[in-house]
């Protein structure tokens, strides 16, 4: 598994699986959330983007499924 830091307003890090496909967002709010069964090219695409935030809102959330962690 690979965890990335963040210095955003809003994401702290996230750590993708690339057996299971499942990325984990911490965000700096103190909420953590699991998205399950994300393609690789999305997850490249999350960490290259420039508004982090943005691609969670408008990629992650409507295309995967998730769960929000204690």
């Amino acid at each position: 598994m690979e965890t990335t830091n963040f210095n955003s307003p809003h994401i702290q890090s996230a750590t993708y699986d690339d057996i299971t496909h499942a990325l984990y967002i911490r965000f700096t709010n103190g909420e953590y959330y699991v998205y399950y069964d994300v393609m690789p090219i999305d997850y490249i695409g999350f960490l290259s983007t420039e508004d982090h935030s943005w691609y969670v809102t408008d990629r992650l959330n409507r295309k995967y499924d998730m769960k929000r962690l204690h």
